[in-house]
């Protein structure tokens, strides 16, 4: 008996050292998840795009309930929701957006702080990847995918300026949090510009509209209508004290492109001509930029296959 219970116990030993020697794990070492430049892609590039759309409220650049479509339209006289008995009231959220009386202590509104910064704070991460996981990547895949990568950022970051006015700009995904300061709207303003135009001709010339490696990306003309978009609005986003009722002028506002000093209006149009250089026009049927399968209309700019391409409605209305 005792020679059973010896064995047993060596059995036991065996088994226990076994289990510690093992290596248990439900998810990839990161050293696997950006072994090549295919992976670092997928994994710190690729990954950005999952947040333009959205699966909950507050959440997405277009189409998803109480955020930023939300916010930019039924705050202006091009939309309203009716409020009919108690049917559509939530709480007054619809009303007070149209009669400009939320606050910053409105859920929706905070929510949608949170995942414009969320996503800024997951492209730092990526830059991070990047340039850890340089070893693994040309000189020109570096480039690519941190412009790339930097654009995207730069689009989130337009947001956040445009809805928020004074906002923190922070670039570093090591950054502590007690160092985190607020910039003023002029300031993060010029940060946007000045991100695209670096990373502009960094970009793949290439129409995001068109079907192939390059659908639903920033590309070059992408970063040029933002860069547009930012120029014509140039007069509020530089105005930090809006409330004392000067107005900033946009001839005297300035921009260096292609090596020349140009006003902001001047600015605007230099990006349009841009875009109009690679084909960019206006459609001769106007409804066609409101059909179902609307990727192919010359006016869209940027479109990302879903949605029904809400997104890209949004990017086409500038030359309208």
């Amino acid at each position: 008996m005792k020679r059973y219970i010896n064995i047993l116990m060596v059995a036991l030993a065996t088994m226990m050292t076994s289990c510690l020697t093992e290596d248990p794990r439900d998810q990839l070492y990161e050293e696997d998840i950006y072994n090549n430049a295919n992976n670092i892609y997928i994994n710190a590039v690729a990954v950005l795009y999952n947040y333009i759309g959205g699966s909950a409220d507050s959440e997405g650049l277009q189409g998803t309930c109480r955020g930023i479509y939300d916010y930019n339209t039924l705050t202006t006289d091009e939309a309203m929701i009716p409020i009919r008995g108690g049917d559509w009231y939530d709480g007054g959220l619809w009303a007070n957006m149209y009669q400009h009386k939320w606050s910053p202590n409105d859920l929706p509104l905070y929510n949608t702080w949170k995942y414009l910064y969320k996503v800024v704070v997951l492209s730092n991460k990526s830059l991070h990847i990047i340039d850890k996981y340089s070893h693994n990547l040309s000189e020109e895949q570096r480039v690519a995918y941190e412009a790339e990568v930097r654009a995207l950022r730069a689009l989130f970051y337009y947001y956040i300026m445009d809805m928020y006015g004074r906002v923190p700009i922070v670039t570093s995904y090591e950054q502590p949090q007690d160092e985190v300061v607020q910039s003023e709207r002029s300031e993060v303003f010029r940060f946007i510009v000045n991100e695209l135009q670096e990373v502009a001709e960094l970009l793949p010339n290439e129409r995001s509209n068109k079907m192939g490696n390059y659908y639903g990306r920033i590309t070059t003309p992408v970063a040029n209508f933002l860069l547009a978009k930012l120029a014509l609005n140039a007069e509020i986003y530089c105005d930090d004290n809006w409330t004392d009722g000067v107005p900033r002028n946009g001839k005297e506002i300035f921009f260096t492109v292609d090596g020349e000093k140009l006003n902001a209006w001047q600015t605007c149009i230099k990006y349009c001509n841009k875009l109009a250089e690679v084909g960019y026009r206006l459609e001769d049927d106007y409804s066609y930029n409101f059909s179902v399968h609307n990727e192919n209309s010359n006016e869209n700019i940027f479109t990302i296959p879903l949605d029904k391409n809400l997104y890209a409605a949004q990017f086409w209305y500038l030359f309208r």
